[in-house]
């Protein structure tokens, strides 16, 4: 009768500590690489579409109005977004003699992002304001009410004048569902006065009707 070799037991354990550095590495990259969206310092109920085009997130020049007409300009926190949003601040300087200091572009660029909503003799003071004083502030708005005192066309022409004519690719209208008419006309004349005829108008995405093209078009994809 033959006797049968046991296989010799082999401890199972594994060292799992290099696999965890390089884990903890991982992790670490992508919470220093990501860019989180800017929460927005006014709340919008957008109309209602199907449009399937999503928010583009580049060289995007922003105006958003609320249900109150308080008007804003925002910029994308882009490379291009970023470089327009400091030509707007140094002229709009220079031709309101607002003199600000290198400090207070800075601050523009930097709110620029969630949204600047001030008359223009307001800036200087608005862009001495620290981070967390910007977030609790409620500004008031650009102000457009008034059409011999519409300032979102200070806005528009620094802007284009910083830029030599040149519009960013993405230009977005952000308007709420309950603004008043008057509001909307005079953000329309301000555009029309700038040379600015093409804009895409920000919507909040609902069901599309069964039986439409875009439906049928959906559901080709899935």
């Amino acid at each position: 009768m033959s006797k049968l070799n046991k296989i010799p037991r082999k401890s199972t354990w594994v060292d799992m500590t290099a696999f965890v550095d390089v884990a903890f590495l991982i992790l670490s990259f992508f919470m220093l690489a990501t860019k989180f969206k800017p929460p927005e310092v006014v709340k919008i109920d957008n109309p209602k579409s199907v449009s399937s085009e999503n928010q583009p997130d580049k060289d995007v020049f922003k105006v958003s109005f609320d249900k109150d007409g308080r008007v804003f300009v925002s910029f994308s926190a882009d490379k291009d977004g970023k470089e327009k949003a400091q030509l707007t601040a140094e002229v709009l300087s220079r031709q309101k003699g607002l003199n600000l200091s290198n400090a207070q572009i800075a601050q523009f660029v930097n709110f620029s992002v969630g949204g600047i909503g001030v008359p223009v003799t307001q800036l200087p003071s608005f862009l001495n304001l620290s981070d967390a004083d910007y977030k609790q502030l409620k500004q008031p708005g650009i102000p457009v009410q008034d059409s011999t005192n519409n300032q979102l066309n200070d806005y528009l022409n620094a802007l284009l004048t910083g830029t030599g004519g040149r519009k960013p690719t993405n230009v977005m209208l952000n308007g709420d569902n309950g603004t008043k008419y008057p509001y909307f006309k005079n953000v329309l004349a301000a555009f029309k006065k700038n040379g600015i005829f093409s804009f895409k108008l920000i919507t909040s995405l609902e069901g599309v009707p069964s039986g439409t093209p875009l439906y049928k078009q959906q559901n080709e994809r899935k």
